[in-house]
Order: structure tokens, then sequence, then C-alpha cells
């Protein structure tokens, strides 16, 4: 098989070793499992266009390493192809990846790509903005941006930054008016959160944003009712220590499609974690076996 690696060069896990050694472990672990491969380095804006050129270059897989954002950015350009994507578990969160049993480890990773099978898993986008986890209305998008802005102001790694981003969100605690429409029914709602995901959240102690399945064809839709910040802080705790989807004041709700109207004309909508603005209407659609991975061969 031809694979085209592609590395973001800012990748949390490769602060642990240098470009050049993530590079040649990479490309050693896929020569050694039969294949073709080339591994190519991209920063920042770079690796939209990294990620086209991998793309149309021939390759029968294209390999992601890299965070959920970048793995996201990766998709848009190979949905609905004949090209499988892989993913390196290089970001902070890796949601994806363990959703697909992937080893956390390199060159775990790497053999498991190299000896693994190619499914078919399904993708979701909202007014043409593919995502693979969630998108996010509300006060997490807001959390992200201060995040960053901490990280920037006050050099702070990422975890303690979003802390102090959740903190200063909080404080000035709004709710999100919005008109939701549902298999042609519709209605009005106030939350702090709203979050789409790309197939349902499995339910359980312990469990934190794990997905079962990837390619039921369905749309998870979690709408939280709480009206004070406290009451946001204990889901909050709870999406971490498990149970969060006991929480009373949590509505959920599975679709195919899903529309959001508000009467401002952006919102911000967090996408696998990066914030976009996008003009309302918001048109939530999945599409079922539109992405093609490369995942370990028993996953």
């Amino acid at each position: 098989m031809r694979i085209t690696v592609v590395l973001n060069s800012s990748a949390g896990t490769l602060m642990g070793m240098s470009v050049e050694e993530a590079r040649d472990r990479i490309r050693d672990g896929f020569v050694a499992g039969g294949h073709d491969a080339t591994v190519h380095v991209a920063a920042g804006a770079d690796i939209p266009g990294e990620l086209a050129r991998a793309s149309e270059g021939g390759a029968d897989a294209v390999v992601v390493g890299g965070g959920d954002g970048t793995i996201a950015t990766a998709a848009r350009h190979l949905v609905g192809r004949d090209i499988a994507m892989g993913v390196l578990p290089l970001g902070t969160m890796n949601l994806l990846a363990r959703d697909l049993a992937m080893p956390m480890e390199l060159d775990a990773a790497v053999n498991a790509l190299a000896a693994g099978r190619i499914r078919a898993i399904d993708v979701c986008d909202v007014n043409g903005h593919v995502f693979l986890n969630n998108a996010v209305l509300g006060l997490y998008p807001r959390m992200v941006e201060e995040r960053e802005r901490q990280r920037g102001v006050n050099n702070l790694r990422k975890w303690p930054a979003m802390v102090v981003a959740a903190a200063e969100v909080l404080w000035s605690y709004r709710r999100l008016h919005v008109e939701i429409e549902v298999d042609g029914s519709t209605r009005t709602i106030r939350t702090p959160i709203l979050a789409v995901a790309n197939n349902v959240y499995d339910e359980g102690l312990g469990v934190f944003m794990k997905r079962g399945r990837l390619d039921a064809g369905e749309m998870g839709v979690y709408v939280a009712n709480h009206t004070s910040p406290i009451g946001l802080v204990t889901l909050m705790v709870r999406l971490l220590i498990g149970g969060w989807q006991r929480d009373t004041q949590l509505e959920t709700f599975v679709v195919r499609e899903l529309t959001v109207r508000a009467r401002r004309r952006r919102i911000r909508v967090a996408i696998d974690g990066e914030v976009l603005r996008l003009r309302p209407p918001l048109h939530f659609r999945i599409r079922p076996g539109a992405l093609r991975m490369l995942v370990p061969a028993e996953d």
C-alpha cells in the first residue's frame, strides 16, 4: 500500500522527541510492515496545503499525525473519496483515535495501522463543515477562544489555560437562545451548551466521551437545560468521572438531521475543537459510511 503521512509539527506528543526522529520512526514502521511510505511534516497554516497535496498524490491511504482538529482537516479532503485515512494520536484528547481503539504510543500505533484493515465510518457536517467528533454551541466555543488567549498572553499549557478560561466564561454566564427543528417539529430553547455528536456517546461510570459505534448513521444531540453556573459545573465534573448522561437537566435525543436557527448574524461553533463563526440557520446532517478509515485489524 502506498501511504503518505502528514505530521503536525506542533502536535503535543512530538514535544518529547525531535521531528526528525518522529518522522524516521514512522516511516521505518510502515516500511517494515511492507508499505511504500513517505512522511511530510507541516506546521500551522501549511497543514491544509500539505493534506491537499497528499490526497492528490496517488496514495492509497493518507495517515495524519496530530490532534482532533488536524484530523478533521484531513477528513475534509478525503471524505467521499476512494482514499483511506489513518490517524496517529499525537494530540491532547485523541477522541477519534480512542474510539477507533488505536494504541496511544507512537510505535504501537504505527504498527497497528501497518497491519490494519479499512472500514467505513460516518461523518457529520454543519453548513458544509465536516466533523468527526462533535460540534458545540454556547459557552464551550467561548471557553476555547479564551483558552487560546490565555495560552498566548500568560504562556499557559492547554489544560491550565482551559481551567482559567472556564472560570472566566462561567463568571459571565449566558444562555444561547435558539430555535431547533427536528423532523418538521420546531421548538425554542435557552441553553448554555448544545452539542451535536457524530454517533451517540456511550453511557456508564468512567466513560468519558466514548462512542462504541461510528457507523450507526445517527447523531446524538445533547442540550443542557442548566440555568446557573453551579449546575453546569456539576455536569462538567460528571463528564470527567462518568455518569454525565444521568444529569436530570441534560436532554438527549437521536436524529439524522437538525436545523438550528437564531436571531443573530453569526454563531460560534466549536467543530472538533476549532471555533468557527457560522451564519444561521445551521443545518446538521450525518453522512453514513462517507469516510474510509485505516484502523487496527481488531478495533
